[in-house]
């Protein structure tokens, strides 16, 4: 059965033209992912009416989430068209504060998206004040905040991007987004949410006298980017500077350094002054932050068997949920969190593909760390 897509024709700002059902696509493939939003690629035979819905700010609403278009590109007789769920705007704002808490990690995400994009305050410069509802992405809405259940961290971060800092958080502290469409108008809420432990019963394993719901295995054992133990350097010139080194008692073969640079964390502004051992605690997270996009990778992929009579992805596990994976042949074990759900739509059905905790990064990620 052809899946459709309600399109929405871009008028200008938050504007859209009634929406249209659009079945003629040739492929589609949707990237659910747990600590970022979702991203889209779209592939559909060109006419000058697809070129004229499918332009950048465009939507269209699929299985219950709006998407917008921010690149089309055209060859020959076919159109590509790409973009991200709503929530994708949070990569248009910056921090516009110098941002100070001690909260969950949840909170702190929320606080930003809830600052920047939904309800922000009027701002001033040197010219003076102006209008925050300029800042406000009004095709977002947010569900109440929720801690999560996840401890309370000391944090500080000014004129960061909203995405980098989001992303970064649910990286960090293990939880992630995802985005609920309106019914009634283009609108996606998001919803703040840590996937479940069901790693006890959903076991993917090359093992043909066990589970056998794994072949073709991709095995991979790295830590060439590693790094275990944070110099997080803060305020202050020279020798005066403030230091904190993360996992200071780590020693020999385990212990790998890093070099983190977090002057822009100040212990005072016009009206406050942050205590010593809050300002500390403040270094120690951006440490913390940075160690964890250094870890050690194991890899276990292949071809999973994502629906059996014992389990079924979509009905017993989600994105963000941590599931375990085995390999007899490698000997290697793993509790992995499923970090993104590929599910492509073409003319053949539907697939899925799935994506556990981090991958080797790659020589474009690396040029671009900080």
């Amino acid at each position: 059965m052809q899946k459709i897509l309600l399109a929405y024709q871009w008028l200008g700002d938050f504007n859209f033209a009634k929406a249209k059902i659009f079945d003629g696509f040739e492929s589609l493939i949707i990237y659910e992912n747990y600590g970022k939003c979702n991203t889209f690629e779209l592939d559909i035979p060109f006419s000058f009416e697809n070129n004229a819905i499918f332009r950048p700010e465009s939507v269209f609403k699929f299985e219950g989430i709006y998407y917008y278009v921010d690149d089309v590109s055209g060859k020959n007789d076919q159109l590509k068209v790409c973009g991200k769920s709503l929530a994708g705007k949070y990569d248009t704002r910056i921090i516009d504060r110098v941002y100070t808490a001690s909260k969950s990690p949840a909170l702190i995400a929320w606080d930003h998206i809830n600052q920047e994009m939904i309800n922000p305050a009027n701002y001033t410069d040197v010219n003076g004040s102006h209008n925050g509802s300029d800042r406000k992405i009004e095709y977002l809405a947010l569900a109440a905040a929720d801690g999560l259940n996840l401890a309370s961290i000391d944090y500080q971060n000014s004129y960061g991007g909203v995405d980098e800092q989001v992303e970064k958080l649910c990286e960090t502290y293990d939880f992630g987004f995802r985005e609920i469409g309106s019914k009634g108008k283009v609108s996606n809420q998001i919803q703040f949410f840590k996937g479940r432990d069901v790693s006890k019963w959903v076991v993917f394993s090359d093992d043909a006298d066990g589970y056998d719901n794994l072949s073709e295995v991709e095995f991979e054992h790295t830590t060439f980017d590693e790094k275990t133990v944070a110099y997080a350097l803060g305020e202050g010139e020279g020798t005066a500077r403030t230091k904190i080194v993360v996992n200071p008692n780590l020693k020999g073969l385990g212990r790998k350094e890093t070099y983190v640079d977090a002057r822009d964390l100040q212990s005072k502004n016009d009206t406050t002054t942050i205590p010593a051992a809050t300002y500390n605690n403040m270094l120690k997270e951006r440490g913390a932050q940075a160690l964890a996009d250094r870890q050690e990778v194991i890899t276990l992929n292949g071809d999973f068997i994502l629906e059996s009579k014992l389990i079924k992805f979509g009905r017993d596990f989600f994105v963000g949920d941590k599931v375990k994976l085995l390999s007899k042949r490698y000997g290697a074990s793993k509790t992995a969190v499923i970090s993104q759900a590929k599910k492509t739509y073409n003319e053949k059905g539907e697939y899925l593909e799935l994506t556990y905790d981090k991958e080797t990064p790659t020589i474009f990620k690396l040029l671009g760390r900080k």
